[in-house]
């Protein structure tokens, strides 16, 4: 059977709470808002943690509460979401890009050190595909300039570096509930703050945001359901594979369904609305449950990468005390387009193109070539908890076949 690169869930018992909360009265405001800002603060060991509409919603919000002046300089990583940079280009801030290095494809902090100045007064240090970048060294440097430190951890719950998790290095830290997160509420995110007062400053941000409506929490509910569906291991062997087969031979699809199975977006349309307690009664159910497919995750992910040893180069942090989660297992592919359409055909379906060399933003000008390199190599391979060990093992054979042809 052919291996899907990504399995979606709905939530636990979905539908029979969005009934229960309609019913009581409680699908827009209640309790479990508090309880689950409180709860996802203490597992990352943040002082607060405040709901948002969207991970990208939740950086929107922690700029605006800054409350910078407009021009403000706000270092970004040059390989990355698009969004992020956009958002603070955006909101009318000059942003600069600091190069990553490849073992991690995290900010280089060598190449923040050399960028950053006494003028800088925003660092935002993306955590790609759950391998923490080198937060330690990024927030002395960013400490010693001044600057507020933001961790993007949208890819990152769970994660860790020496004990600490990650989230809880920079100023803010914030995390997304999409559907292919750990966590799945079926979208909106979270903000994890150490100051109190800034804290209260973005709750007021996202009070401020229209409640959503019935409309809305059908397309969350259909939307997920036909995820979940799709890649089921069935469906997907009996309808998304062939299509996908069909669509790989085509040339113009040299991106085909990039960052899963529908296009990207980088704006905040469909991202924003007040977070429902509806969702905070299912991120509640998942914090009590999260930590055993954490642990699996990681477990598929270095088996799979255990049995590729010397035959792949992959994203992974050279730090011993680095705990990453492997939200998803990254592999640098000189040939990546060309290898990611023979694994397909071997039945392995892969996942590209779903960062970006940002350094265009802003028009800067620059030399990234470790951000060029990024954009044309990385290559996700399937490692989700839902795998067996022995699937991992025949697609760790698959994989080397292929990559010994090149």
């Amino acid at each position: 059977m052919a291996v899907a690169r990504q399995r979606i869930h709905l939530p636990p018992a979905a539908w029979r709470r969005a009934l229960s909360t309609l019913v009581t009265g409680k699908m827009w405001e209640g309790d479990a808002i508090a309880q689950f800002e409180k709860a996802f603060a203490d597992f990352i060991g943040a002082p607060e943690a405040v709901v948002v509409p969207s991970g990208r919603a939740g950086l929107c919000f922690t700029l605006e509460a800054l409350e910078l002046e407009k021009g403000a300089d706000v270092i970004c990583a040059s390989f990355a979401y698009p969004v992020v940079p956009h958002l603070a280009h955006r909101l009318g801030h000059s942003v600069r890009f600091a190069e990553i290095e490849m073992d991690t494809l995290g900010m280089d902090p060598e190449a923040l050190a050399a960028t950053i100045t006494d003028q800088t007064k925003v660092v935002i240090a993306t955590h790609l595909y759950g391998v923490p970048c080198r937060i330690r060294e990024i927030a002395e440097i960013a400490k010693a300039h001044g600057a507020i430190l933001i961790e993007d951890c949208a890819h990152c719950f769970g994660a860790s570096v020496g004990g600490t998790s990650a989230g809880s290095f920079g100023d803010f830290g914030y995390f997304s509930f999409e559907t292919s997160k750990p966590v799945n509420t079926m979208g909106g995110g979270i903000v994890t703050v150490k100051d109190p007062e800034l804290a209260q400053r973005m709750r007021k941000i996202a009070r401020k945001q229209n409640p959503n409506g019935f409309k809305w929490l059908a397309r969350r509910l259909l939307k997920t359901s036909f995820e979940a569906t799709v890649t089921n291991p069935l469906i997907f062997n009996l309808g998304v594979y062939p299509a996908l087969r069909l669509t790989s031979k085509k040339e113009e699809a040299a991106e085909r369904f990039a960052s899963g199975y529908q296009r990207d977006e980088t704006t905040l349309q469909h991202r924003m609305g007040r977070y429902t307690n509806y969702q905070a009664t299912l991120g509640l159910k998942q914090m009590a449950s999260v930590a055993p497919m954490v642990e699996r995750r990681i477990a598929n992910a270095e088996r799979l990468m255990d049995r590729l040893e010397g035959k792949v180069r992959f994203q992974r942090s050279n730090d011993p005390d680095v705990r990453s989660n492997y939200m998803l297992v990254t592999t640098l592919m000189p040939n990546m387009l060309e290898v990611s359409r023979r694994l397909l055909a071997v039945g392995v379906d892969s996942k590209h193109t779903y960062m970006r060399d940002c350094t265009g933003i802003g028009d800067i000008g620059g030399d990234f070539p470790n951000a060029i390199a990024a954009e044309q190599q990385v290559l996700h391979l399937p490692a989700y908890p839902e795998l067996s060990l022995e699937t991992i093992d025949g697609m760790a054979e698959k994989v080397a076949k292929v990559v010994a042809e090149f």
